[in-house]
Parts: C-alpha cells; structure tokens; sequence
C-alpha cells in the first residue's frame, strides 16, 4: 500500500503541472506618475575587524529581512551585518575540506530559514548550518534524477534555488553556448524531476554573443531567482516572465502591457562572432535596446518593483512596479540615475545596493517617494 501511494504521489508531481497564462491589464492611474528619489551612502560599522571588502562575492537576506549576509570570498566567510544598525555582527567561518566541505566555486547562495544556507556549483551542492556543518548533501547530476530525459552533459546546477522546505529545487539546466532546456523542477525526496518549457523565453537566445574561442558571452540570459516564496523566471531581452509556485507546482507566465518601453528587444543580431572586439561591439548594440532585470519585493507597500535600463547615447534607467498579483501598477524613467545597482535588494521599503568605499563595505540607499 505505501509502494502504491509512493507511485501515485510520483505521478502527480511529475504531470499534474500546466502552464497557466496572466496577462496584466493596463493601469488606469500610473503609480509611479509623481515618482523622486533621494540617495545616501552609509559606511557599515566593522568595528575592529579588518578586511578587505572587494573580497565579497556573493549575498543575501535572511527570510525575515533582518540581517544581511556577504560571503567573504577570501577568508571563506559568512559575514553576518544588522541592516537596523548596519554593522557587522558576526564572522562564521567554513571549511574547504574534510565533512564540511563547502562548494569551490559559487557565485551565489541562497538563504534558508533557521540560519541555513544552500549552497552549489557544478561539483557539490548542500545545505550548511551558519556555524558551518553540512546537514545535507545533493548529487544533483543528470543520471540521478529520474524523469528528466536530459544527457549527461547538461549542468543541472545552472540558476538553482530552492523551496524554503528543502524538497523542491528549480534550475535552467543547460551546455555551455546553448539555451536552457527549460525549467527543471526536482523532487528532492523522490529524485525525481521533470522538465518545463518557457516558450515566452526562448527569444532570448538570440540576443546572446559568444566568441567561442576565447570562451567568453554576453547579453541577456534566462534567469532564476527565489523572492516572496515564489521562484521567478526572467530574462533580460523580454518583460515577460514566469513564476513557479512550489506549493501548487504550477507555473505561471505573465505578460505586462508596458507603454513607457519597448515590452521586449527586436531585430537580428550575430550570435556567434570571431573575435573579443567584435563581441563587445555587438553587445554594445544590444544594450541600446531594452534590458529587464531582476525583481525586488517591497514588504512595506506589498508591491514589486524591476529596474530596466536602455544605452543608447547614455544610460537610462526606468522603474516598474506591479501589485502582489503581477499587475502592472506603474512605470517611470528615473531622473538622472547614472548609478546602475549592484548586490542589490529591499529592506524596509528602502533600495540597498552594495559598494566598496576604498576597502570599506557600505551601501547605497535609494529612497523612493510617489
């Protein structure tokens, strides 16, 4: 009896998900119509520590939004700062061999509740106590997840995150120059996966250059992100995006009618060129189109905002913001925005960006009003 309701709870997580479509409807009032912005920069207190801040890598929020945490590369440590009092709490060290042994290379992690934290690259992947312990090891490979109809040579870390109960992960598995096969969605109890298409994606691979020789690419790419107990699904050639619920195993795309922008890149581009010049010629072309990027959850307004950016004879930045439904709700070119954040998130309804202040870590803070 439980080998049959282990097959039946197989079979739904493996079928039962549909894509459904949201098409947000145009605002009648623009939100965003009176929109300012003020700017501060504020050095975090380390007190007596000493290190160099360009040595952090990677970052992210703690589930409550509280703390703030940067993995110092150098010293192979979490640095734990209070964004209250924006001053750094506490060091936690990890180790780079024995039980313990975090992944060698890895440009992000991702946040869990209880002070743990997911962590992967191409090798290992796992989830990690802040005090250092492994608590779990993931052999997150192509010929250990059933169902996937994947070869061997996809790299089945690519964008990875996961739910906040450690049983579902998402990726864009993927090979070096070619799109993602789609959305993987992995089972971590079973091992068992299944692959989803993202049609409204795909027109992103051809706003990618490659110069195959030196191994170098740039442009836009499909990618992940985990925010507001959703996984997120986007790209930067096009505003439409989708959203994997992990609770209801649905995916969800959604298209916004934006007035302001173009609502996606056009026209033909070389993808694959024969020298570094030319690559960055060609990128430079891109990017005087329209660029989306990633998604920032407001828990003070209960709204989403996205930065995008166009590079014709300057960078220009505009805002968008839509409701806790996806609905568009607003959309402004920022006045003189000359700043294009990085390492950035929301805390108390405020825009964060990382910087480095000489060897200082600080952050910029961007206070919208409207």
């Amino acid at each position: 009896m439980k080998r049959l309701f282990f097959y039946s709870t197989l079979i739904v997580f493996l079928y039962s998900c549909q894509t459904k479509e949201s098409s947000s409807s145009a605002y009648s009032t623009n939100s965003l119509e009176n929109f300012s912005f003020s700017v501060d920069t504020l050095v975090l207190d380390v007190g007596a520590e000493i290190f160099n801040s360009n040595g952090y890598s990677s970052y992210d929020l703690s589930e409550d939004g509280n703390n703030l945490f940067l993995f110092y590369e150098p010293e192979k440590e979490m640095h734990e700062y209070d964004m209250a009092e924006k001053k750094l709490v506490s060091r936690h060290p990890f180790e780079t061999d024995g039980p313990n042994l975090i992944p060698s290379y890895f440009n992000y992690f991702q946040a869990l509740p209880n002070d743990e934290f997911f962590m992967t690259d191409v090798v290992r992947s796992g989830i990690y106590r802040l005090d250092g312990k492994k608590l779990t090891s993931y052999k997150l490979r192509v010929d250990n997840i059933s169902g996937l109809n994947l070869d061997a040579s996809f790299q089945l870390t690519k964008n990875s995150y996961i739910s906040p109960d450690k049983q579902t992960l998402v990726s864009l598995p993927s090979k070096y120059g070619a799109p993602p096969a789609g959305l993987a969605v992995i089972d971590l109890k079973s091992m068992s996966g299944k692959i989803l298409d993202l049609p409204a994606l795909e027109m992103t691979e051809n706003y990618q250059v490659i110069f195959e020789e030196e191994m170098s690419q740039s442009g836009d790419f499909i990618t992940t992100q985990f925010l507001h107990d959703q996984f997120i699904i986007y790209s930067g050639a096009t505003s439409a995006i989708y959203t994997y619920d992990w609770k209801r195993n649905s995916l969800k795309l959604h298209t916004f009618p934006h007035t302001l922008v173009a609502k996606s890149k056009t026209g033909e581009f070389p993808t694959k060129i024969n020298s570094e010049e030319r690559r960055k010629e060609v990128s430079k072309l891109m990017q005087k189109q329209i660029t989306f990027g990633k998604f920032y959850w407001d828990e003070t307004r209960k709204n989403y905002f996205r930065i995008g950016t166009t590079n014709e004879d300057y960078t220009k930045a505009y805002l968008f913001s839509y409701d806790e439904n996806f609905d568009l709700t607003g959309e402004t070119l920022i006045p003189d925005f000359y700043y294009i954040p990085y390492m950035e998130f929301f805390h108390a309804g405020k825009l964060y960006s990382f910087i480095n202040v000489g060897e200082e870590p600080a952050l910029v803070e961007f206070t919208f009003d409207f």
